[in-house]
């Protein structure tokens, strides 16, 4: 009886094991094709710069994709801020839209390893140590907007989030495009590609636009592109993640290479769509 038990044990954990992902896969779905609710479509219209920009076609996509965001992550509000059911749409759209038209998402890749989403009220200060060559270290206080702090956290601050319709920087979609380039176990400035040749490309017009940025701010000429992405090849990748979705259309006449290799990628043409309006 004993062995029996043990066995039937064995075979509950292991069915549990790998129905899991079979049952997430079915949850989502399900979630995606529930009606999406009038006061979150309202703040996606009075909080965000998206519903005036995506074809209906991909707003259909990134409402199902709030939908299972929302239901599957867990919001942790820091230094005293209470997280809204709105601040949570607003997230989960920004965040979202970066998943939009890819044939694999939600079932799988749809930010499986977070857990959390940290949002602090204001700017927050964090503790860095930076190796700065040579065996010097540096060590001190460093106040950040958002951070990447792995694949299981995300931190962000709100405020930088509401400010962003006006200044440009869009913390939230900077924060996840890093969760993106770590899906491929580092932080890099390449994402997961999926193949030797895409990789090659891609390394070929990023590594020449980096270099290109440094070498313009350098010698002092103006650039598009925020002057922070010239920091490291991960801050690039999430600084023209940036510009790839809310300054599409001038990013495409300026560096069209880096629009095309983004457009393989996320696999949507911002510069294309009908609605699109250049933040100011």
């Amino acid at each position: 009886m004993p062995a029996l038990l043990l066995l039937g044990a064995i075979l509950t954990a292991t069915g549990w094991f790998f129905g899991q992902p079979w049952w997430r896969r079915r949850r989502r779905l399900a979630l995606a094709a529930q009606p999406f609710p009038a006061r979150w479509q309202q703040w996606l219209y009075e909080r965000t710069d998206l519903t005036q920009q995506l074809p209906p076609m991909l707003l259909r996509q990134l409402q199902g994709l709030i939908r299972i965001f929302v239901h599957e992550k867990r919001f942790v509000g820091c230094n005293g801020l209470t997280v809204t059911e709105e601040m949570r749409v607003v997230i989960a759209a920004y965040a979202c839209l970066l998943l939009v038209n890819r044939p694999d998402v939600p079932r799988v890749h749809f930010y499986d390893e977070l857990m959390s989403i940290l949002v602090y009220p204001t700017a927050f200060v964090v503790r860095e140590t930076q190796h700065l060559g040579h065996g010097v270290v540096r060590e001190g206080p460093r106040i950040l907007s958002g951070q990447a702090w792995n694949a299981q956290r995300i931190l962000l601050s709100w405020e930088d989030i509401e400010e962003g319709m006006r200044t440009g920087h869009n913390v939230v979609l900077h924060e996840f495009a890093h969760y993106l380039d770590m899906e491929d176990e580092s932080m890099d400035g390449a994402p997961r590609l999926g193949s030797r040749r895409a990789y090659q490309q891609w390394a070929g017009v990023f590594w020449a636009e980096y270099e290109r940025l440094r070498a313009d701010l350098e010698a002092g000429r103006p650039t598009f592109l925020n002057p922070y992405a010239a920091s490291e090849p991960a801050e690039f990748f999430a600084v023209v993640t940036e510009a790839f979705y809310r300054q599409g259309r001038e990013l495409e006449r300026q560096h069209p290479g880096l629009y095309e290799q983004l457009r393989r990628y996320y696999r949507v043409d911002p510069a294309r769509w009908p609605a699109f309006t250049e933040p100011a």
